[in-house]
């Protein structure tokens, strides 16, 4: 079985010794990419010999992966029944997919091993620019996989935290991209017209980063209004892992989290009670 040595091309990103003066250069320019754009892209982090293999596991897996086709509100951390109809905080947008859980890995998967690998979890410490960082404890959450087919994608949304990361495996023929509105938001100012102009995808304030199979993704998204477009004709779903830290050790998932994957509500999801 591959070590991770052998699936992340560390000739290009040489994350393995984090003193070096590539590894310094590497960090810096995530950490400006974040800082600037909310985003930091690494395209090719996966071995092009590698990356097609991580997705026939993954697409094996997503067979037996929990449905999800819901609405929900792009401010799912807030109270957001009482604003008017036609307000962003009333917004409901579809999401649809097909999730794997921590608990559905068979325990040998390369993305297992990636995601267990040490010099990975300091790595996105460093790039994130926070002094301690621990892989989540979460028995179900945290590593997940999202495969989406056709018709399917993820509508705007804000995280409810900051520094999601996630790994590209796999891009459909058609449709299933990635956009997003750095920094939208502040936490002094929720910037509602804006907002309402994206939903209302008036040009201009959405871009679309180039992402592609194999990459691997930091992104600022609690202050980043978000999606994925519907995906359209194709022969093979996107797929994308998730993978989830803390600046804690022990972190684990509320079961209302897992409990709305597992066995989602039909009715739309306001947010949190008041």
């Amino acid at each position: 079985m591959k070590h991770p040595q052998k699936v992340v091309n560390l000739e290009r990103y040489p994350i393995q010794d984090l003193g070096t003066p590539a590894a310094r250069r590497l960090i810096k320019a995530c950490r400006s990419d974040l800082d600037e754009t909310a985003i930091c892209t690494l395209n090719g982090f996966i071995r092009p010999d590698v990356i097609d293999e991580m997705a026939r596991e993954a697409q094996a897996l997503a067979e037996d992966g929990y449905k999800n086709c819901n609405l929900r509100t792009p401010y799912g951390w807030m109270r957001n029944k009482d604003f008017p109809q036609d307000h962003p905080r009333s917004a409901l947008f579809t999401n649809s997919n097909n999730v794997v859980l921590t608990h559905q890995f068979p325990g040998n998967t390369l993305i297992e091993r990636l995601y267990q690998w040490d010099p990975l979890t300091d790595f996105v410490r460093e790039a994130l620019g926070i002094k301690t960082l621990y892989r989540s404890a979460c028995p179900h959450l945290s590593l997940m996989l999202s495969a989406m087919g056709e018709g399917d994608g993820l509508g705007w949304h804000f995280d409810t935290n900051d520094g999601v990361v996630s790994l590209l495996l796999q891009a459909p023929d058609d449709g299933g991209l990635f956009e997003c509105a750095p920094y939208i938001r502040s936490e002094a100012d929720e910037n509602y017209d804006t907002v309402k102009r994206l939903f209302a995808d008036e040009p201009g304030i959405a871009v679309r980063p180039d992402i592609t199979p194999g990459a691997f993704v930091l992104f600022k998204g609690r202050r980043s209004c978000h999606r994925v477009t519907s995906v359209g004709r194709t022969s093979k779903p996107r797929m994308i892992a998730l993978l989830s830290y803390d600046e804690q050790p022990g972190m684990v998932f509320p079961q209302t989290t897992v409990k709305d994957l597992m066995d989602p509500s039909p009715e739309p999801y306001h947010g949190q009670p008041g």
